[in-house]
């Protein structure tokens, strides 16, 4: 009886040994968010600070210019390059009844900047046109961080 109690509380204990080691091994695996480590969000949307976003609003007052369909080729805590199709709005002969043109576009990112919220976002956006700009845009830059949402 007395061997019994004895190899039922070793089961038990390492039941409880392995349940810890589950948990701290799960813990250990999640990333950590701090303010260096922490990964760097583009505010794609004129809004919400997004990762890897496939659609990206440059032009926030009447979104007659962005991107779509990014694909990501890099993504690190200083910049990121990304390529997809470019839409511009002619605004002819206003914004609403304007035709969209649309060409291959770069999206260059930089300058990640802490927000008030804790965030980190990237600053500056640039994009370039390879293949020629659609009539009415050209090769631009514009700041895109914490201001932009008021943080």
């Amino acid at each position: 009886m007395l061997a019994r109690k004895g190899i039922l509380l070793a089961v038990i204990v390492a039941i409880v040994a392995l349940g810890a080691a589950a948990v701290a091994g799960a813990g250990a695996s999640a990333p950590v968010a701090s303010k260096s480590g922490q990964r760097v969000l583009l505010i794609a949307n004129c809004f919400k600070p997004t990762f890897k976003p496939p659609k990206v609003i440059i032009a926030c007052g009447d979104a007659s210019l962005g991107a779509r369909g990014m694909t990501w080729s890099s993504w690190t805590r200083k910049t990121a390059d990304g390529t997809g199709t470019g839409f511009v709005n002619d605004c002819d002969p206003d914004c609403v009844h304007g035709k969209t043109h649309t060409a291959p576009i770069e999206l260059l990112l930089s300058k990640p900047q802490l927000c008030s919220n804790g965030k980190r976002v990237f600053a500056k956006l640039r994009y370039v046109w390879p293949s020629g700009a659609p009539p009415g845009s050209a090769n631009g830059a514009t700041p895109i961080g914490c201001k932009l949402i008021a943080l």
